[in-house]
């Protein structure tokens, strides 16, 4: 049965949805869009990387002069180390942005250049032979850019300091602002830097400090070296009225120096913001080998955060975000010091690379503080949020490579990239996973990938064939996921042998995957577990089990392993205990009106279209975009309820299709698994508030085992009525109504009918008669009836009662 309850007041949406993490580029709310790159951009890409075909740079020796903090002016000389490759340069090309050359000079003396403000072309006569080295010395000056929306050099509340990515410029490299360079993933080069400041300003820069030198007054020069070579983005420097606070980490390969640099009122807020530095460092040595640079160090800056190495650029305002924030943070920056840093995207249309396992990173933090359980919370906050939001975000459901240009830096990069780095260590398996990430780690070190070399890498290291992962998961957008369809169980001596059939189901994804490897569990009705891991693909699998119990339960993905278009969970409740009615990631409410013992319930929701296995009488449409699976293990006698909400205000909303601007009808459906028709599950409350916002909840009354989806019905059979249980209940439809309702109903005899529409305060409304005979489905126009729960009763002339029902009339 299914009746209405009075309006309530309705949460919106996001108080349920899962808050978005922070990430590189990410912050108060902002998301960054570039604009998709032309053939010309794309050329230009493809020029500055060809260029490191001719010419290797091999060192940056960089002086820079930032005493003008006020007219935001640098001046400065930059000697660039590089040798020949090929005998074809006869100029070499750097690219410079937006600065004034004042002259180039080699060992020879003055060169002969030109500079049209974005290319700085320099004559080599004669070019260099191959292998031949030379050095050239580029002086400049000027306001250096910074990007429209996020990155470039900073003059800005007393920090001087520089991102090296342009979140609005493709392609997105912004060393070419402060220094010539061959400004690509591609090229990489060490660096030595020399910078002049004044008053509290001080450089606190990358790698090894060399010095300082007095210049009189308040001015001095400040020297650091990196040895490591780094690409263009990730060279940076960072002056301002700096402390330092250092320990030494006794890592897993030995030990690392750490700094934190910081502004004297924001250094102890920095400090009580990376108490979980050490197990971040931990965490990654162990998933990816040993940390590859001298010292692990952060640097507070107004913008940020970028992967700078040894010396992370991290935005001020984190020092007053929670430790939780803060830690994720601090753990995806440090993950990039393997992953974008050690090994870097060719190009950025393959970002994920970089920013999907720094992001994994801040979960395995989790797992290293808090186990399996810390991971797996990680994991579905991370799996519900793209669930919810990527395709949103992102224009829709994206590949990871080659991403658009507009969404290199979106939701698919950074978190569902995370997702499928957890993904190929469920494929792969845990050793094999820190092996492999370890391996590409060593043997690729200062290289540059793109997804098929990715691959290839890993397969070189693995041995395994993972064109299956990567063309499901990487090359292809959407999702997939297994359910249970069929069951058999056939005891065999003391053994249960079980046969399942699972199928696999897709959202946004054109092709099925393959070579899936899920787990499997068995839960016995005494709560016995047995685990076993499955190869499952295509569009449907058969799978035979010999168990030593019965199974209860049958459970796939349980622990978590994959990312699929599914989230889990499990609760169990014992009698006296109190329970929080809201159950994460399945958007379900779950009350426990009568426990006899300890009750284990088990609930998935899917996020794919419930099978077509028919519809039952009155049912006109079911969901296409979501359903439940509830399961458990519950003593005779267990009564339990529910709440389902529903949300169908936008387009982005899972139940927007189905409603359409009008709630009349709205139900739950309900079979008892799959191969089973969708019938009303007798026994719900709609609370729908109105019929026009998209947005209300049922109550789901003595919950059944079995698969739940949102639906309309043409009628519904409704609650007695207030006037006593010699009412029976009579089908009234739709409910909730706005117009008209239709009343169905049995007469035995000829009579004919006097309906009554009644205020909950015992009033009559509307009072009208009708002959009928038999089987009877008569309409009641409801203009003039006010807004709200009413009862329809229905008699006979002679005072034979018929029957009842509630139902609720929206404007």
């Amino acid at each position: 049965m299914r009746h209405l309850i009075l309006p309530f007041l309705l949460l919106p949406a996001a108080v349920f949805a899962q808050p978005e993490p922070f990430g590189c580029h990410y912050f108060h709310g902002q998301r960054f869009q570039p604009a998709p790159m032309t053939d010309a951009q794309r050329s230009q890409i493809e020029e500055t990387i060809a260029r490191s075909e001719i010419h290797d740079i091999l060192h940056y020796d960089i002086h820079l002069d930032v005493t003008d903090y006020n007219g935001q002016w640098i001046k400065g000389h930059t000697t660039v180390s590089f040798k020949a490759l090929q005998e074809e340069g006869t100029s070499i090309t750097f690219d410079l942005l937006a600065l004034t050359v004042d002259s180039v000079t080699g060992p020879g003396g003055p060169m002969d250049f030109d500079h049209d403000g974005e290319f700085l072309i320099i004559p080599l006569d004669p070019p260099l032979a191959v292998g031949e080295e030379l050095d050239i010395t580029v002086h400049y000056q000027g306001s250096p850019l910074r990007d429209t929306q996020w990155g470039g050099f900073y003059f800005a509340s007393n920090y001087i300091y520089n991102l090296g990515i342009g979140i609005s410029t493709i392609p997105p490299n912004f060393g070419k602002v402060w220094y010539p360079c061959f400004d690509s993933f591609v090229e990489r080069a060490t660096y030595t830097y020399h910078v002049k400041s004044a008053g509290t300003y001080r450089l606190h820069g990358q790698g090894t400090f060399l010095g300082e030198t007095q210049l009189g007054g308040d001015t001095v020069i400040r020297a650091y070296h990196i040895p490591q070579p780094i690409p263009t983005h990730l060279s940076a420097i960072a002056v301002a009225d700096y402390q330092t606070h250092s320990w030494t980490h006794q890592g897993l390969n030995g030990d690392i120096p750490v700094t934190l640099n910081a502004k004297p009122a924001n250094m102890n807020g920095m400090i009580s913001r990376f108490v979980d530095l050490d197990d971040a460092i931990d965490a990654c040595e162990h998933w990816f080998g040993p940390y590859g640079f001298d010292r692990v160090g952060y640097v507070l800056t107004t913008d940020g955060a970028l992967e700078i190495p040894t010396n992370v650029a991290y935005p001020q305002f984190m020092t007053g975000q929670p430790l939780s924030s803060n830690r994720r943070l601090l753990t995806h920056e440090l993950g990039h010091h393997w992953w974008g840093n050690i090994v870097t995207p060719y190009v950025h249309n393959h970002m994920w690379l970089k920013e999907g396992p720094a992001e994994y990173s801040a979960h395995l933090i989790e797992e290293w503080q808090a186990g399996a359980e810390g991971l797996r919370r990680a994991v579905k906050n991370n799996l519900v949020f793209i669930l919810r939001q990527a395709h949103v975000n992102d224009g829709g459901y994206q590949a990871l490579s080659p991403m658009p240009d507009q969404y290199i830096y979106g939701t698919h990069t950074y978190y569902k990239g995370a997702a499928v780095m957890h993904n190929l260590r469920g494929y792969l398996g845990d050793e094999v996973f820190r092996q492999a990430m370890s391996d590409i780690q060593e043997q690729y070190a200062y290289t540059t990938m793109d997804a098929d070399e990715f691959r290839d890498r890993l397969e070189a290291v693995t041995g395994q064939d993972l064109n299956p992962f990567f063309d499901a998961w990487v090359f292809a957008p959407g999702y997939g996921v297994f359910e249970v369809r069929n069951k058999w169980v056939v005891p065999t001596g003391a053994q249960y042998l079980v046969g399942l059939e699972i199928q696999q189901k897709l959202l946004a994804a054109e092709e099925f995957h393959q070579q899936v490897p899920v787990d499997l569990s068995f839960i016995s009705a005494t709560g016995q577990v047995y685990d076993t891991l499955v190869t499952l693909g295509g569009a449907m699998t058969a799978v035979a089990t010999l168990l030593p119990f019965e199974p209860a339960v049958v459970a796939l993905n349980r622990y978590a392993r994959l990312n699929q278009a599914r989230l889990d969970h499990e609760i169990t409740v014992a009698p006296g205990q109190v329970l929080d009615p809201i159950l994460p990631y399945v958007d379900f409410r779950l009350y426990a009106d009568n426990l006899v013992d300890s009750t284990f319930t088990r609930v998935e929701h899917y996020w794919v279209r419930p099978d077509d296995d028919g519809l039952g009488d009155h049912v006109i449409a079911r969901s296409n975009t979501h359903y439940w699976t509830v399961d458990g293990r519950w003593p005779a006698g267990t009564v339990l309820r529910s709440r389902l909400y529903y949300y169908g205000a936008n387009a982005n909303q899972l139940d927007h299709e189905l409603i359409a601007g009008n709630e009349e009808g709205i139900c739950v459906l309900y079979r008892s698994g799959p191969g089973h028709a969708w019938e009303v599950y007798n026994g719900q409350e709609v609370v729908a508030g109105s019929l026009t916002n998209g947005t209300g909840y049922i109550q789901l009354l003595d919950l059944k085992k079995g698969q739940y989806a949102f639906g309309k019905a043409t009628e519904i059979v409704s609650v007695s009525g207030p006037d006593g249980p010699e009412y029976r209940p009579m089908e009234v439809f739709p409910v909730p109504a706005r117009d008209r309702i239709t009343v169905r109903g049995h007469l035995d005899a000829p009579a004919t009918l006097v309906i009554d529409v009644v205020g909950l305060d015992g009033r009559i409304l509307r009072r009208e008669t009708a002959p009928a005979q038999g089987p009877f489905s008569l309409p009641l126009d409801l203009q003039g009836i006010p807004a709200g729960a009413h009862v329809l009763r229905v008699n006979t002339t002679d005072g034979i009662i018929v029957g009842a029902a509630r139902f609720e009339v929206l404007r």
